[in-house]
Parts: structure tokens; sequence; C-alpha cells
């Protein structure tokens, strides 16, 4: 007995998000859902949640019947849902959001030691105790991520729906996930798990369904097939998934074309330096809240003024706009608060920069839009009607689009799904091939070695409390030791390539 879709669809007028979905997940079963952005994963999740309903077909639990005409009454049969469009209330503490759907109750009144002590007991197997006391909006992205996490597992799930949540999280973070949904496995919790890391479904999951198009294409055990045999099945042709491991180029002399002398890290009250060359890919890299975001968003102008000197010539910049017009682009993968104008038009949302910054004669919208491989029905649609991974294409085709000289992406490809990473990366290295810098942030080290051995020239940072604490270049670009740089320096293994600069 388990949880059952039969013949399930969905639609939206002429927009099919699910066509035909059927699938069976045992009690104790952790079911990875696979397919590309608009495949229907994400709309599946949300109608077994309650958030939506059901055209036709039906769902059982346990062999009986369920409908849910709302979240609310999901989770009175405790089905949880879990996604990327974070539930939370910044305005309240992290403690009063895990209880926010049972608040403890004493004579009438919020039971605010028992609310405490929930969230601590929870809090205490994620390693997250610091964290209770503090507001939500003081939360870095990875911290709200594993909050939504608690908040579900507070509400003690049979059935969890995860969708996504683990795009936001480092591997420090994933290993918890891992070690929380194997207790719930072992109490007989169903899982459907949705994620574009092959890594992930690989670690925690025990078989996959895969989508595409809105429909169910078949369900395997994740050891009888390889990760491009799942990509292969989920884009409908034969893709073999580029891995970057031993083939990045040697160290070589970089026409530099950009300097930072004094780049402000806030958080630490440090300062860091950095020698930009043309068409080169620095990969940024560390554990979660060591400075990353802070080094690109202090060369952006976010923190500022900042002094560089450009092509030999100095160059001050006091704000993102002015860097927009100096060939900067930023394109973040939080791109609920930095990336869409979310009650705009696709054409508004992807030709903002063209237009409203730089005043330059504006590309067609939709020859941006199809060049991206977005998923949409007409460019005067809102922004909000996409799936998030197709929200997400049409901010990276925004910047791309204006040819910048210097791209800063602070996790650029959370919620994008495997094969739009890859054409990603292959836009990014096109850029750098063209002679652009590109500086990349990645919670995932894996993607960081694939997309730095695609460039010419290319090295890793690892920032440790706000510092540069080691460069990889050539064949030291790898994931252990990008993890080993991650710790003190002298974690770092003596008889590895790794230059400090």
């Amino acid at each position: 007995m388990g949880l059952v879709f039969r013949n399930v669809s969905k639609s939206y007028g002429a927009v099919v998000a699910i066509r035909q979905a059927d699938m069976e997940i045992e009690r104790g079963e952790v079911r990875a859902i696979l397919g590309g952005n608009g495949s229907g994963k994400s709309t599946l999740a949300k109608i077994a949640g309650g958030l939506i309903g059901k055209d036709t077909g039906e769902i059982l639990l346990d062999e009986e019947k369920i409908d849910f005409s709302s979240p609310k009454e999901a989770k009175k049969h405790q089905v949880i849902m879990t996604s990327q469009e974070l539930s939370l209330f910044g305005n309240l503490t992290v403690e009063e959001n895990i209880s926010i759907c049972d608040v403890p109750r004493r004579a009438g009144f919020t039971d605010k030691k028992a609310l405490k002590k929930k969230a601590r007991d929870i809090l205490a197997s994620m390693n997250l105790e610091s964290i209770v006391g503090k507001k939500v909006s003081e939360l870095a992205a990875n911290q709200q991520y594993m909050v939504e996490l608690a908040k579900a597992l507070a509400q003690d799930p049979k059935i969890l729906l995860i969708d996504e949540i683990t795009s936001a999280l480092y591997r420090e973070d994933v290993d918890i996930v891992c070690r929380l949904l194997a207790d719930l496995k072992k109490k007989g919790c169903i899982i459907l798990f949705i994620s574009h890391r092959m890594a992930e479904l690989y670690a925690i999951c025990d078989s996959v369904t895969i989508m595409r198009n809105g429909e169910t294409l078949g369900t395997y055990q994740m050891e009888e097939k390889t990760e491009d045999e799942l990509l292969s099945l989920m884009v409908g042709t034969k893709v073999e998934s580029y891995h970057g491991e031993g083939r990045h180029k040697g160290e070589r002399k970089r026409d530099v074309f950009l300097k930072a002398s004094q780049i402000r890290i806030p958080s630490y009250g440090t300062e860091e330096s950095l020698e930009i060359g043309k068409g080169e890919i620095i990969g940024v890299a560390g554990l979660q809240g060591h400075g990353q975001t802070e080094l690109i968003r202090a060369l952006y102008g976010m923190y500022g003024e900042i002094s560089l000197e450009k092509d030999g010539q100095p160059l001050t910049i006091h704000s993102p706009r002015e860097a927009v017009r100096q060939g900067f682009a930023f394109i973040s993968g939080d791109r609920e608060r930095d990336g869409t104008f979310r009650e705009r038009s696709l054409a508004e949302n992807v030709l903002a920069v063209q237009q409203l910054v730089k005043n330059q004669k504006a590309k067609d919208a939709k020859e941006i839009l199809d060049g991206y491989n977005v998923r949409y029905d007409h460019p005067g649609q809102l922004i909000t009607d996409l799936s998030g991974g197709n929200q997400q294409k049409v901010v990276v085709g925004r910047w791309l689009s204006t040819e910048p000289t210097l791209l800063l992406a602070d996790d650029p490809s959370k919620g994008i799904d495997v094969k739009a990473r890859n054409d990603l990366h292959r836009e990014f290295a096109r850029l750098a091939g063209q002679g652009s810098a590109v500086i990349m942030i990645s919670s995932d080290d894996d993607e960081l070695v694939n997309i730095t051995s695609m460039a010419e020239t290319s090295r890793v940072i690892v920032l440790y409390e706000g510092k540069i604490s080691a460069v990889l270049t050539g064949d030291a670009i790898s994931r252990e030791n990008i993890s080993a740089a991650s710790m003190p320096i002298n974690a770092i293994p003596d008889e590895q390539e790794v230059s400090r600069s």
C-alpha cells in the first residue's frame, strides 16, 4: 500500500501542464521525479499537496481516494509540501515559522517555552541551533530553505513532497537532508523528491519517475540507470553529460583587464584583491556564508563605492546601474528577490536592461526567449505564468543578450533542469571565448569543476572566513580539493598543485 496516481491531468486554458500521470510509491520509499522545466513535476506535487486541483484521474492513499481541496486539508492527513517558493514569514522568528501550522498553546495563549523547545529539537538535528531567535529575513538563503524543511518536519509528515528546496543548499546542508530523509523513510514516510542535481538523486532516492511534456514515461530503480541514461530519457534524445574532472588547461598567463585591490566583505570586516583576465572563468567556492556572495556583490557596486582599475585606467563604481553601464552583468539564483519583475510580461523582463539601463535599441524579445529555450505562449504573458526554471532562463537571457564584458553570477543555475544547466555552461563558455570574463559562485562543487574546464583560462578561488584561502588551477581543480580548501588551509593535500595568490 502507498500513494497511487492514475491518469491524472491538469490544464490551464489551452496550456496542458499534465497530460497523463501514472505512478505508484510505496510506504518508506523515496521517489525522485525527474524532468525538464515545464514537464509537470511541480504541478503533480501541488495537486498531491492540495495547492491546486486536478482535471481528471484519481489519487489513492492506501487504496482510499484522496482529493484535497486545500493545503490545510492535506495537512490534516499529514501530507506536507515544501518547495523553493518559500512559505515563510520574514518578519517572524525561526521558531514561530517552524510552528506556524500548529502553534503550541497553554491556557489559550501561545506557549512560547514549548514553541522554542519544539524548534530547538528540530534545529538541533540540523546543526542549526544558532539561528533560534532570529527573524527569517535575517537568514542566508540556504538557512531559509532549511527552516522550510524544519517547518515540514514539525508537522510529522506521512507523505512529504519536496520540490527543489535543495537547489539553494550547500553540500554540508545536503548531507543533513540525506540523514533526515533516511530517518523519515525508516518510519514509513512516503517522500516525493524533485531536484535537478543528479548527485542528490543518487544519494537520496530509491527510485525515479521520468516526466516529459506532462506525461510520466517510466519508473526505474536508481541503480538501474546511469546519469546519462536518465538524462536521455528526460530529454527524449541521447545525451552525454559533461564532466570536467581532468579536462582543465594548465595555468596560463592572464591578459588582465580588471584589477580590484580592495573588495570589502562586510560580514567579516575583511578585504580581498582580485585580478580578472579577459576570457577567464573564475569559480567561487567555500562553505556557506564565508563571503562568496559578498565578493561579487561588492564588485557590482551593491555595497557602495568600489575603486577598480580597468584596462590600466582608474574606475570607480558607485552603484549597480553604473556597473551595468560599464559592461558588468549580474545574474542571481534568487530570482524572487533579485531576478524577475513579477507583475511584468516576459518581453518587459527580458528587455529591461537594454531598454531601461543601457538605453539601447532592444533586440527582439521573442528571439531572445527562443534562443534560451524558454517554454512560453507569447512574449506578452506574465513571467509568473512560467515554471520557476523557465523564469530563470528569462533572467539569463536578459543579461547575456547584452554581451557583458564581466559577468557576475551568484548560483545562477538554481532551479533549472540538467539540460538547461549544461546549456547555461556553454553560454558562459561562449562568452569567455569572446574575451569576456565570468565570475561564478555555485553551491555545487561539481558545477564549478565542470564550467571552469570549459575555458582556456580558469581558476577556482575558495573563501574561508572572508578571505581567499586557496586558488586552484589546472589539474588541482577537483571536488576533493575544493572541499579540502573550504576548511582551514592546512587541510589541503600537500601533493596537489594548489597555488595561493
